[in-house]
């Protein structure tokens, strides 16, 4: 299909160039040499350019942050020889390497795929890396193990390989159970199985299905689709669900095409229907097994509320969880890392949202050994979900689009209220984002406290500064963080310390949470209570925006994935 002039640029460079590039060929150019267009189609292969020119990032696809040693000894040595010895912790479970020159990256990509793992996929507009709950196949609340889904949706030739032009990315989380801890609310889609009893009166597990959420500048929480689906149509509905997101994504406003949009336009019901029909078309049989969803279902409160060690549901084995500061840690830290999960584990090292590490499967004889060590090598294992375990992007250190310098906040953040353990210890739960921009690429909008970069216009000029927002959550239908006040970097630390001792004074007991708290009180009593005007600036209402189908109608009828139009 040839491109269309009415499209964007980007639109139009989808249909002709081909992302699965030569890297051991491009190594022999100079960066001048490579085109624009087709440097920014490097994120196919998980690769962006950094702000530093000539450096680029590179994020790893890891399906549901899980690793073994070894790997985690790889990413360490590529770290140290490519990488400036550093690596970072996202959000989305995987590990990033930044500082990597592009002669190197070849090398890189190359050596990963020695240890199974590659970064095809982990940004562009494509499926992105699958998430998960961090206690995946231990968690004792668990209604069965979803390592075979995560895998099987993650490595689908379908979804990885032939669906790479889509509007714009596809986020999909596959939990445990029905509890905020997976993230259901916040991806494109969100599966997690539920257990029934049949006619017979025998127990069965299927899948409920969720879509539409995402975050960015304009968040939306995800809609229950189907209530039920059986575990051998899981597969195809996640496909049909990607290729309804394919026909009627935005192609002409890249800020409106994601498929959140797309799901709060038709509704839960009319997007089942969209699903349906591609099913239909595909001829995939037994559908009549499906149960559209009449009404959203609602999360569970997360089952992760501070503990060090998590007795897993396998008799005598334990998940030890660590805090990483700012998700940044060295080469020499992972290797040590990845020694202590064999040492004591079974060699799975776990990576979670929160850019934390886990070590699963120690014995419980081994847990106070292992602590011992991890403590002895300066990390923690106090405050999880507590003021110490803060969430945080690059900022303006290493991003183009940061306004604010995110690592500066949580250093003095950290330094001044995470390091005072009486005050933490009385708040309680307490999840803090904080970005660099409106993106929430470290995902403010669902934080207790979210922290978002702008520049606060000062009397003369303005300033860097953060848009605080508070009472954000995945459970029960989902909860967006609303914005409080507009505050300049210098007054961040003082005006967050005034928030929580405003909660400690005004709770209605120790057993409220921060969280419950904020929404019960509402922003405009909550800004009285600081003495400072209130921000009118929330997120934005696209209601009623007009769906842009961007391919020609004969295929649209069609239902076909056209491996043409994907690279």
């Amino acid at each position: 299909m040839p491109a269309q002039p009415e499209l964007t640029a980007i639109e139009r460079d989808k249909l002709t160039i081909n992302p699965d590039f030569d890297f051991r060929e491009l190594a022999k150019k100079s960066l001048e040499e490579i085109p624009a267009n087709h440097l920014a189609f490097f994120k196919w292969t998980g690769i962006y350019q950094q702000l530093q020119k000539g450096f680029f990032m590179m994020r790893i696809r890891i399906p549901g942050g899980l690793l073994k040693a070894p790997q985690v000894r790889r990413i360490a040595d590529l770290a140290e020889q490519y990488a400036q010895g550093q690596l970072c912790l996202t959000t989305r479970q995987t590990f990033q390497l930044h500082w990597l020159r592009l002669g190197d990256l070849y090398k890189v990509l190359e050596s990963l795929k020695e240890v199974g793992l590659d970064t095809k996929n982990a940004c562009g507009d494509v499926t992105r890396n699958v998430v998960t709950c961090p206690l995946q196949g231990g968690c004792p609340l668990e209604v069965k193990n979803v390592r075979t889904m995560i895998e099987t949706i993650a490595n689908d030739p379908e979804l990885k390989d032939r669906q790479r032009n889509l509007p714009r990315k596809h986020k999909i989380s596959v939990a445990g159970c029905g509890r905020a801890c997976g993230q259901t609310l916040m991806n494109c889609q969100g599966w997690y199985p539920v257990s029934r009893k049949s006619s017979r009166g025998v127990e069965e597990i299927g899948w409920r299905h969720h879509a539409g959420g995402g975050l960015g500048a304009r968040p939306y929480m995800g809609k229950t689709i189907f209530e039920w689906v059986p575990e051998d149509l899981v597969l195809e509905v996640t496909r049909a669900t990607t290729e309804v997101f394919r026909r009627l994504g935005n192609r002409r406003m890249r800020g409106l095409a994601r498929l959140k949009l797309v799901v709060d336009q038709l509704g839960a019901a009319g997007f089942a229907d969209k699903v349906l029909e591609v099913l239909r078309e595909r001829n995939i049989q037994g559908l009549e097994r499906l149960e559209k969803a009449t009404v959203s279902a609602m999360i569970g409160a997360s089952f992760l509320d501070g503990q060090a060690v998590i007795a897993q549901r396998q008799p005598g084995l334990n998940t030890v969880r660590v805090m990483i500061l700012r998700g940044e840690m060295t080469a020499v830290q992972a290797r040590r890392f990845s020694g202590w999960a064999e040492k004591y584990g079974d060699g799975t090292v776990m990576l979670t949202a929160r850019q934390n590490i886990q070590l699963c499967n120690v014995p419980t004889a081994n847990v106070d050994a292992l602590l011992a060590e991890i403590h002895q090598a300066g990390f923690n294992t106090e405050g999880h979900e507590r003021l110490p375990d803060m969430v945080a992007c690059v900022g303006t250190t290493m991003c183009n689009l940061a306004v604010s310098d995110t690592p500066n906040a949580y250093r003095r953040l950290y330094a001044e209220l995470a390091a005072d353990k009486k005050l933490w210890e009385q708040v309680g739960t307490l999840r803090m984002h904080m970005n660099g921009c409106p993106n929430s690429c470290a995902q403010h909008w669902m934080a207790d406290i979210g922290l978002r970069g702008m520049r606060k216009a000062m009397a003369t000029g303005s300033e860097e500064g953060f848009s605080v927002c508070l009472g954000g959550g995945l459970d029960a239908a989902g909860h967006i963080a609303q914005p409080l006040c507009d505050v300049t970097s210098s007054e961040l630390v003082s005006t967050v310390r005034k928030i929580l001792e405003i909660y400690l004074a005004q709770r209605a007991s120790p057993q409220e949470k921060f969280g419950e708290y904020a929404r019960r009180v509402g922003n405009a009593r909550y800004a009285e209570l600081l003495g400072i005007p209130q921000t009118q600036k929330g997120p934005a209402n696209l209601r009623n925006l007009q769906l842009q189908p961007v391919f020609e109608q004969a295929v649209l009828e069609s239902g076909a994935v056209d491996t043409k139009q994907q690279n």
